[in-house]
């Protein structure tokens, strides 16, 4: 099998051998070859089904969708045929019967579907995944196919006279149209579905339900069904079906049942296409809203931590992230904790998503001039003790929302950007002075959505190259995975959790937010203090075995501040990192090694365990200063290794080099050591030269820091535009060694001339 891979050129000679040495047992047996590959990441199993049907000559269809015999389908189950990934499709001569199958080696899946159907002989069609799982879906969507079939025998004629069919509540013809609907929405909510997206494409209507936050198709409908059943959806929300050419949003109510619980909310969207219109219906589960900070994935520390901010009596509390990151629900589970007959809470929401039992919710209305500013300054005249702001958006929400903060409100609300420290710098950008963000900002939490491995089909996996050279993990780590079952449509997750990145504002990160601080160094700080970064935790929550490492590739994003660097060296270290190994520096000053509490900067023992600090009595001193004797200290900012050591060399016996190779670690190394001047390349990986050098104007201790500017262009504009940055001269390469000496040399003396 290893050798075939490897002729087909599915897989090297290197991962076959990786393979044999890391199969694991699988239901009491060593698992197959192929499984192992799959599982690991180094194929998929419809490559490896193509490969076998050609060496064991058999047909490969990978088409859309395969017709299936009714009555051999009948005879044996769904679950059967899920399980195994085999579906007959047709008897044919003789007491032949041909099976589908992503798996031609599944000899108990074809017994077993071949002993149900009562064959004597199979004929093996081997097809993808995605294949095979459409025509199961087909096969014993009855129900679905015969409203589809209904629909087509009453429309067929109308749809032939007329371009576009229109349909009401009222009409005869409907029947068939409703139950397709209420089936989209009902498959939906007994999938797990957040939301479904009803798309027109040119010669069909395509029906996705996005499940744990991935799209997963689920029907295919022929394209005259489109004008009718996009019609029904919107009389359903009350929409107006005539209009065609612009947007619209609604909302309904749905009740899958006689019980309270199964009923949900809607909130429907449609968008003019070029093919017909596409609706989003989003699915508002009224048990959604009813959470614990345990419920959403936070560990009993994080939820101690983040109850501790949204308890007290004032205070501005953020919660960040992109669309789709769970930011309401948190902001709800805060809501119902807080929810208390002292305590009047009020929300000013764009649009209300869930009703909270004792909150005041406020939905804004545009249209009636309801706007969001205009609700909130109405609702800070109601006496609330707690208030609800769904999203600052624009410099007049951020500064009504700041200053309710200080005038005894506790305000909740969310932001838009990757991470915590980040969010200092959004409310700076929206027009906030740093002193009174430091006044109010009590919490910042970032945070994502990771799916939850599935409790049914949990296995325990090696990580893989991949996983230990990206996250840096150990080899001796172990994780887990689901291996698919039906209970997870075979996607190996069923649920979804969080995973936070929490900035408690207080001490050194309050007064550098005063300072104006950059994002780096507020990072940095809390780092010092503590912080775990959104992909620690979820490292840390794949290591519990909450999720799998491929999801914490996915979705956190890589830590991009300045704490990936040494403060000292400025050498790249990783997140995790406690010491340097590059310097020995210690990465966590203010956190204890033991305990790892938060620390004082003054404190000489942790009052919890007890350890020694090491703090000194004073700044660590840095080689060279004071020493009139010793040659000035240049930072040479380049992300090419060849220009760096060129420059090196270029300046050695008349200079200290000191190399970075990026933005970030440039910063990093200019807030922890003293240089008496900078060379920085305009084009670097993260920030250019010029975002780089107006970092660095911004910090107090650092902006009279000498900066050369080199870049390939030669031209008057670049040269004005380094300056303009706060750069003190530039320099276009090729960089001629006498004219880059002249010139850090003036650089220097002028230095030392203000300095005098």
């Amino acid at each position: 099998m290893g050798d075939l891979l490897v002729d087909e050129g599915v897989l090297t000679p290197q991962q076959v051998d990786e393979l044999l040495s890391s199969r694991i047992e699988v239901d009491g047996r060593l698992e197959r070859l192929g499984e192992a590959a799959v599982r690991l990441g180094f194929c998929s199993q419809d490559e490896i089904g193509m490969v076998l049907a050609q060496q064991m000559d058999l047909e490969y269809r990978d088409d859309h969708v395969l017709p299936v015999d009714a009555e051999l389908a009948s005879r044996t189950s769904r679950s059967l045929a899920e399980r195994h990934l085999v579906m007959p499709l047709r008897a044919e001569d003789g007491d032949v019967v041909a099976v589908a199958c992503v798996d031609p080696t599944n000899i108990v899946g074809l017994d077993d579907v071949r002993v149900a159907i009562g064959a004597r002989r199979l004929r093996i069609v081997v097809v993808p995944t995605k294949t095979l799982r459409q025509t199961i879906q087909e096969a014993y969507g009855v129900e679905a196919r015969a409203q589809q079939d209904d629909f087509f025998s009453a429309y067929r004629k109308e749809e032939e006279e007329a371009e576009e069919i229109e349909i009401t509540a009222t009409s005869e013809n409907d029947g068939p149209i409703i139950k397709l609907a209420d089936e989209i929405i009902l498959r939906a909510l007994t999938g797990g579905a957040s939301d479904i997206h009803v798309e027109p494409r040119p010669d069909s209507i395509v029906v996705r339900n996005r499940i744990d936050g991935v799209l997963h198709e689920t029907m295919n409908l022929p394209r005259q069904i489109s004008g009718p059943l996009i019609s029904r959806i919107k009389l359903i929300a009350g929409l107006d079906i005539a209009e065609k050419r612009k947007p619209q949003d609604g909302r309904a109510h749905f009740r899958g049942s006689d019980r309270e619980e199964d009923a949900v909310d809607l909130r429907l969207s449609t968008l003019p296409t070029m093919f017909g219109e596409s609706v989003v219906i989003r699915l508002l589960r009224r048990d959604n809203a009813r959470l614990t900070p345990e419920d959403i994935g936070m560990s009993s520390a994080q939820a101690a931590q983040v109850l501790s901010a949204v308890e007290r009596p004032q205070g501005l509390v953020l919660v960040t992230g992109p669309t789709g990151s769970g930011k309401t629900s948190t902001l709800y589970t805060f809501l119902q904790h807080l929810a208390t007959e002292e305590r009047k809470l009020i929300t000013v929401e764009d649009p209300v998503e869930y009703e909270l039992e004792g909150v005041v919710q406020s939905q804004v209305n545009e249209r009636a001039g309801y706007t969001l500013n205009r609700a909130l300054r109405t609702m800070l005249r109601q006496d609330p003790d707690i208030v609800m702001v769904g999203e600052i958006r624009d410099p007049e929400t951020a500064e009504l929302a700041l200053h309710a903060s200080l005038t005894g409100h506790l305000v909740l609300s969310t932001l838009h950007t990757n991470d915590a420290p980040s969010a200092v710098v959004r409310l700076a950008e929206l027009g906030m002075p740093g002193y009174l963000i430091a006044s109010a900002l009590t919490m910042v939490m970032a945070q994502r959505l990771v799916r939850t491995v599935c409790p049914d089909c949990t296995r325990e996996v090696p990580p893989n190259d991949r996983h230990r050279q990206r996250l840096s993990l150990q080899p001796d780590m172990r994780f887990v995975e689901g291996a698919g079952c039906n209970a997870c449509m075979h996607s190996g997750y069923r649920g979804r959790a969080g995973v936070f990145e929490i900035l408690t504002v207080d001490g050194p990160v309050r007064e550098l937010i005063a300072d104006n601080a950059s994002t780096d160094a507020i990072a940095q700080a809390a780092r010092a203090s503590g912080l775990r970064g959104l992909r620690e935790d979820a490292i840390h929550k794949a290591g519990q075995g909450m999720t799998t490492l491929d999801e914490v590739l996915r979705v956190t994003p890589r830590t991009e501040h300045a704490a990936n660097h040494c403060p000292v060296c400025a050498q790249q270290v990783e997140v995790d990192f406690r010491t340097c190994p590059w310097c020995t520096a210690d990465l966590r000053p203010n956190q204890c090694a033991q305990c790892e509490r938060a620390l004082d900067p003054a404190w000489l023992a942790c009052p919890s365990c007890g350890t020694a600090t090491g703090t000194t009595s004073g700044p660590v001193a840095v080689e060279g200063e004071g020493d009139p004797t010793a040659l000035p200290r240049i930072l040479v900012v380049d992300d090419d290794p060849s220009v760096r050591g060129a420059l090196q060399a270029m300046l050695a016996g008349d200079f200290e080099v000191v190399e970075a190779d990026c933005g970030e670690a440039a910063l990093a190394a200019v807030h922890a050591s003293r240089f008496d001047a900078a060379v920085i390349d305009k084009g670097l990986p993260d920030l250019d030269g010029y975002a780089v050098t107006r970092e660095i104007r911004a910090r107090p201790t650092v902006r009279d820091l000498p900066i050369m500017i080199i870049t390939g262009y030669d031209d008057p504009e670049t040269e004005m535009e380094g300056l303009r940055a706060g750069a003190d001269d530039w320099l276009a390469k090729p960089v001629d060694l006498e004219v880059l000496i002249a010139r850090l040399t003036r650089l220097l003396r002028r230095r030392a001339i203000h300095a005098a």
